[in-house]
């Protein structure tokens, strides 16, 4: 599949107006993807969806019959089946496609195991237990699969596990206090800090897609502090916490590695927050002026936005 990135490449060219069509049909020609590509992608996602669907089944199957089984029975079923994906990963070729569908089905089914414990027994624990403990016993299978699945999965559950924890001990969503958000945004910022330094050194490869969504993870509750922050006193650590963070990840991802997509989300978040300061300071005056004042101001923003990363991809596409 080498050469789909030189095609995509082209194409950012073509765009650019760096080349006409004629040029772009003819630098094309060698990069057509031959049958051998087309067989190769469409291998590597119907393991995925295979081991989706086994997953499903697994379900599904105790779902029908859960009235007519006994508990040892479905027990022994849903072990059985995390047994034969963990077989069939180690009976796989290492690092093959084969291996990473395996270990990815046995993520899923291992989640499926522990809800069927909790129900049959009534452990009585919290739904974040779940979450938290199907998290870390696939951490190993994880890690040895250098999947981007089977690591969204990982993010995925400790995501929930966190803000389920949160969420117990009073009404968090935009109604939490300043330290539920400050310690959902101190988790993502773990997340983003793991997926930055932590996943090439793994042996992930383009792990680009799972350190945005980290990124974007950590703007929402990061960005919802500092709103709240500009109008209520107590979420002014909030507030700080924001222009720090802002500040370290902009010099990161503009000047330091220059990652289009998380500089784009830090711009839309600053353009968030520079409007609820405008509202703030716009207080009192009459509504008809702010709403359309406000309207301007986000839609100059964003126009302005949209039109500095377009240069900066460009450049960067240029560069690289």
């Amino acid at each position: 599949m080498s050469s789909l990135p030189k095609a995509d490449q082209l194409l950012q060219w073509a765009e650019q107006q760096q080349l006409n069509a004629m040029q772009l049909e003819q630098a094309q020609q060698p990069l057509h993807a031959s049958v051998d590509d087309w067989l190769a992608l469409a291998n590597t996602l119907l393991l995925f969806v295979a081991g989706l669907l086994l997953f499903a089944a697994v379900v599904f199957f105790f779902a029908h019959n859960w009235p007519l089984m006994h508990h040892l029975s479905k027990l022994a079923l849903a072990g059985s089946a995390v047994l034969i994906t963990a077989v069939g990963a180690m009976l796989s070729t290492p690092d093959s496609a084969a291996q990473r569908a395996a270990l990815f089905s046995c993520s899923l089914l291992t989640g499926a195991l522990l809800a069927l414990i909790g129900q049959t027994y009534q452990t009585g624990a919290d739904i974040w237990q779940l979450f938290a403990a199907w998290a870390l016993l696939i951490t190993p299978l994880v890690l040895l699969s250098k999947s981007r699945a089977s690591y969204l999965l990982w993010f995925l559950l400790i995501e929930t596990s966190l803000w389920r924890y949160l969420d117990t001990s009073a009404h968090f969503w935009l109604s939490g206090s300043t330290n539920q958000l400050l310690l959902l945004t101190l988790g993502n910022l773990l997340l983003l800090t793991f997926a930055e330094f932590a996943l090439p050194r793994l042996g992930l490869t383009k792990p680009a897609a799972l350190r945005r969504l980290c990124a974007l993870a950590l703007l929402i509750p990061l960005t919802l502090g500092a709103l709240f922050g500009v109008w209520e006193k107590p979420y002014q650590p909030n507030l700080l916490c924001y222009l720090l963070l802002m500040v370290l990840l902009s010099i990161r991802y503009w000047r330091l590695k220059a990652d289009i997509p998380v500089f784009g989300l830090l711009l839309f978040s600053a353009i968030a927050f520079s409007t609820a300061l405008l509202a703030k300071g716009l207080d009192g005056a009459d509504d008809f002026f702010i709403v359309n004042l406000l309207a301007l101001y986000v839609i100059g923003c964003s126009a302005g936005a949209a039109i500095w990363l377009k240069r900066l991809l460009q450049e960067h596409s240029h560069v690289g």
